[in-house]
């Protein structure tokens, strides 16, 4: 049985089948503070736990943490070396002088593996945001990935017209808000007791993860680089963004290396959304996530029920399967350095002689979509999105 049928049967026991396992406790390795010097001073805060090969580096998105993976950290570090880094100005990592641009992000990434010397090829997770981080430094750095997870990612594609207007007000709110969030934290009167409603917290946060959190979230820096990621990614005119931009321009085949995407099940979309709307958002999204996946002969899409965009909150287990099956993969083809197996696609006729599995072992082939909405799900307990 090939590793991706694998995936496509734990998925199925994830959805048919009740969850007696506790929820996670908060794991104090993300809250860990190491920091690695890049580019003439600056640094970034890069946390590394587990052991083996090839390394998984996990990108969260748009405004995130690096508590987005709680849930995930221990089961992956189990299994292979993990680790999680906070982007410029988030987290304990230094603002960039430099526009948040995926390429500049990426280019950062670069920077900050070769001087933390961590061993390539990798695989990349990237959710939402850094889902198309992540798509771009694989562009950029063929022979330094082996494998991706994307996780409801973002990628290079306009929204769909009648979006756009509603879109643009809503996205100009959302960045005049958070300005003045920068504003109020470089002036000390952003706090934990007056939030301004800069950021909230779950009930369910331990003392820890709250005191964690306020670490992050009263920096002016994090707010800056959230507002400089918005203006760089997000296009809701006709004019394509400078991330759209710059990953058509990088966009390649992915040849055979092995990648899953994840989309999230559950809409969460504003009340005022009407069906018609909802549909075509929908087709957008689908569709996006189609052509990622077919930017490889072994892409494969995977809708995950039960799960909003926060896949890796809601049916983490989904998240962990799909990493272990990528790992597996890779290993399979023992793509570790040293080795002579091209995954790039730059190179048809590979020096190894090992060979992949034929399409025909897979749960589907790479043009198809799969979705275990029709297997009878139990109602899951409600999970805090990730404040």
């Amino acid at each position: 049985m090939g590793p991706f049928r694998s995936l496509c049967m734990a998925l199925a026991l994830l959805v048919s089948a009740p969850s007696f396992a506790q929820q996670p406790t908060p794991d104090s390795i993300l809250f860990q503070k190491h920091l690695v010097e890049i580019d003439g001073g600056r640094h970034m805060n890069m946390v590394c736990v587990g052991h083996g090969a090839p390394t998984v580096l996990f990108e969260y998105g748009a405004s995130s943490h690096l508590l987005a993976w709680q849930k995930i950290v221990l089961p992956v570090s189990a299994f292979t070396r993990a680790c999680f880094y906070d982007r410029a100005g988030y987290g304990f990592s230094d603002p960039s002088p430099k526009p948040m641009t995926a390429d500049n992000v990426t280019d950062d990434l670069h920077a900050l593996l070769h001087s933390a010397g961590i061993p390539e090829p990798i695989v990349i997770v990237g959710h939402s945001l850094g889902g198309l981080y992540a798509t771009l430094y694989t562009d950029k750095f063929p022979s330094e990935v082996a494998g991706l997870v994307l996780i409801d990612p973002s990628f290079a594609l306009p929204l769909p017209p009648p979006w756009r207007a509603d879109e643009r007000k809503r996205f100009d709110k959302g960045q005049a808000d958070t300005q003045k969030c920068a504003d109020l934290a470089r002036s000390g009167k952003l706090t934990a007791t007056n939030p301004h409603d800069c950021f909230s917290v779950a009930l369910n946060r331990t003392p820890a993860e709250v005191a964690w959190l306020m670490q992050q979230y009263l920096k002016p820096f994090r707010y800056e680089s959230v507002i400089s990621e918005g203006n760089n990614h997000y296009s809701t005119d006709t004019i394509t963004s400078t991330d759209d931009l710059e990953e058509d321009r990088a966009a390649r085949s992915y040849g055979n290396m092995p990648l899953i995407v994840l989309t999230a099940g559950t809409d969460q979309l504003s009340p005022d959304t009407t069906p018609d709307m909802k549909k075509r958002f929908d087709t957008y999204w689908h569709t996006g996530h189609d052509k990622l996946a077919a930017r490889s002969t072994r892409g494969v899409s995977i809708t995950v029920p039960n799960a909003t965009h926060f896949i890796q909150v809601d049916q983490p287990q989904a998240v962990i399967e799909a990493i272990r099956t990528v790992v597996a993969e890779v290993r399979q083809a023992r793509i570790i350095r040293g080795q002579t197996q091209n995954y790039s696609g730059s190179d048809p006729h590979p020096k190894s002689t090992y060979q992949l599995k034929p399409a025909a072992d897979l749960c589907l082939h790479r043009e198809d979509r799969v979705s275990f909405q029709t297997v009878p799900a139990l109602p899951l307990p409600p999970s805090s999105a990730v404040p």
